[in-house]
Parts: structure tokens; sequence; C-alpha cells
């Protein structure tokens, strides 16, 4: 089968507790701020960083017309454009950091992280005590798998901000990434104290307590975040991964379920649940969720492949030629799918275009160097020709 290279329990833990890295957008609701030199506010969008003008009179004038119609660039979506007037008012003001901010974060909105990073760095070596600025840098460098750096930024932002509970959650998670479980859970643990009725920081401490085994801990945790957040399905997902581990196949596939009722269009859910459902030998079970992960998300190509392979093995060859037609549209160099495609048309006995796609499937074996998938193909095509 075409699977992930680790198991279903680590992807879960895992995805989940990657899933903790809180947002760019620090949850500050955005705030109009006056400016005492001319009555002029300028607020970020989306962010509460505040934009204000830090020269001079004479200076003061262009610098503002600047920031007033950066601001209006960001909030209609035009972020490039938004950055590029933004630039210039640095080149006028070059000592506001909050310019610099504003540039990593839309930076940072379009995925731009390399990018946001040098600009939260320009700002910290301005204004290095402000919890946002290091915050922003620490969310960036995770957003690169930096996660040492990424540490490093979180951990002087939730200095710097104690109270900054998205510091201590993304502390953790990077913590996590780097296997270091006991210093991941103390950050929740502190995170938790800073807001006792975050159902997020309970839940992905109990994967934490998980990875160590401490699974009593660790079911506790997860089921104080659903008395917390009932709703929510990422914390559903939780409650499934915690009881798969702790061997109760069951009941971790009824919450990985209620997870997918209540985030319907999330693939991911849908997939997890038939990766279990195969594990259990349960192939129309396994089968009908891979065709809804596929659904809910066409570029989850591994869900139609599995269900493509499926297909496949139950001799429905015309869906299967459907389903890999849709994975080689999206990935044409993969090929274990041309060499799939082969033999789904070969089952229709539309030899011509079987030995078309074996021969692709043969041409990129041999540029991969697999000598285990060129031998198959050759197999195949012996086989056609008889």
């Amino acid at each position: 089968m075409y699977k992930q290279t680790i198991s279903i329990l680590n992807s879960l833990i895992v995805a989940t507790i990657t899933a903790t890295i809180p947002s760019i957008v620090y949850g500050v609701p955005c705030q109009q701020i006056e400016q005492k030199a001319n009555d002029t506010s300028y607020t970020f969008p989306t962010c509460g960083v505040k934009l204000l003008a830090q020269t001079n009179q004479a200076a003061s004038s262009k610098l503002d017309k600047l920031l007033r119609q950066g601001r209006e660039l960001a909030d209609a979506g035009n972020y490039q454009l938004a950055i590029t007037i933004y630039q210039q008012a640095a080149r006028l003001d070059p000592k506001n950091a909050q310019i610099y901010s504003g540039i990593a974060y839309l930076e940072a909105l379009q995925e731009n992280f390399q990018a946001a990073v040098q600009f939260y760095q320009q700002a910290i070596a301005i204004d290095p005590h402000n919890a946002n600025f290091q915050y922003g840098l620490g969310y960036s460098m995770a957003k690169l798998e930096n996660y040492q750096a990424a540490i490093e930024a979180y951990r002087r932002a939730s200095l710097l901000d104690r109270n900054n509970i998205n510091a201590h959650l993304g502390l953790a998670a990077a913590l996590f990434r780097q296997e270091k479980y006991n210093e991941a859970i103390i950050a929740y643990q502190v995170a938790i104290k800073s807001n006792p009725q975050n159902a997020e920081a309970h839940a992905a401490m109990g994967l934490v307590l998980l990875k160590q085994k401490r699974f009593p801990e660790a079911l506790a945790a997860v089921r104080q975040a659903v008395q917390l957040s009932p709703r929510d399905a990422g914390i559903q997902i939780k409650l499934g991964t915690a009881l798969l581990a702790t061997g109760d196949t069951n009941g971790g596939l009824a919450a990985l379920k209620l997870a997918s009722r209540l985030e319907p269009r999330n693939g991911d859910i849908q997939f997890q649940i038939a990766e279990i459902y195969q594990a259990q030998n349960n192939i129309q079970g396994a089968l009908k969720f891979y065709q809804r992960a596929a659904y809910a998300n066409p570029d989850l190509l591994e869900a139609r492949f599995a269900a493509a392979e499926i297909l496949l093995e139950q001799q429905d060859y015309l869906q299967a030629i459907i389903m890999y037609r849709q994975v080689i549209k999206r990935n044409p160099e993969n090929a274990d799918a041309h060499y799939k495609m082969g033999l789904a048309l070969q089952g229709r006995e539309r030899k011509r275009e079987a030995l078309r796609s074996f021969e692709k499937a043969l041409k990129l074996f041999e540029e991969e160097n697999n000598s285990e998938g060129k031998e198959k193909v050759k197999i195949a095509m012996a086989e056609l020709e008889d």
C-alpha cells in the first residue's frame, strides 16, 4: 500500500502536536492608536501592530501618507504592494521597528517565511524587548522547521510576556519536534497555569505524555481538554490518538469519526480513519474513507492512491483507472502510479494503452535506478504480449 513512512499513531501525534503551533496572528485585536503628533492613527491589519511615525514633522506628512496607503492595500489583500509601500516608509523612518514587524507579518501571511525572519530580525535589532516580535520570529522559524531557533525566539517571547499563552504553546510544540519531551511538558504546564481553560494546551500536553508512555496521565489531560471543548474536532483527534495508543481501538475510532463529522471537509481526518480501517482489514470501510479524504482534499494523493489500489485489488478496473489518472495528473512522475494504471488498463483489455503506461513506468523507474520497479514492469509487459 502507498503508506506514510511512519506509523499511524506516530503520524497522528506529530500532526496534532504540530497543529498546536499558534497562528502568526497574536490573538490581539486591532485597536486604533492615536498618534499625538498629528492626530492620525495607524493600525497594522488584523494583528494589533501599531505603525506610528517616529520622524520629525517635516518628514511626517509623507510618512503618514505611506503608512495610510500601506494599511489600505493590506486591508484589501494586496500584500505585496503593501510591502513595497512599507519599505518606502522604512527608508523614511529606519528606526521604526513596527514597520519592519508589519512587513514581516505580511511576508508570513504569504508563507514567505525566510523573508519574514529577516524583517522580524530587523525589528528585534531595534527593539529586542518586544514580545510580539520575538513570537513572530519564533513562528516563522518553526514554519521553516528551524526548531532550535524557534525555541530560542519563543522562549524570549514567553519571558518578555509571561501571559502570552501562544508563546508557551509555540515553545512547547517546537520542543516536541526536537524530542525534548520533558521541557515540552513544562512549557504546556506554564501555558495551562496562564490559562487553565485552554483546551488545546491540555490536549497537546496529553500527546507529549503519550510519547513518554505515561498513559493514565495522558488520557486524563486529553479528557480534561474534551470537557473544556467537546465540539472541537482537533481535540477529538487528540482523544482518538490517545485512545488508540492505549489499545482502545474502538474508542479511538469513535473519537476520530466524531471529529470527521465536526469537520467533514478535513481530508486528513478522513485519511487517518481509512488507515485504521485498513490496519483492521476492513477494506470497504477503508475505501469509503479514502474516497472521502480524496474528495475533501484533492491534493491528498496518498488517499487517491490508496483508494485506487483497493479498487484495483477488487477488480473494479474502471474506477481504479479514474483514480490513477487523478494521481498522475497531479504527480506525472509517479512511476508506481503509471505501473498500476497499466495493470488497471490491462484488466479492461485496453492493451495498447496499458503498454504505454508500462513503458512510461519503466522509463521513470530507470531514472530512479529502481531495479525492483523495473523488474515488475518488465514482467507485466511480458504478460501483456502473451
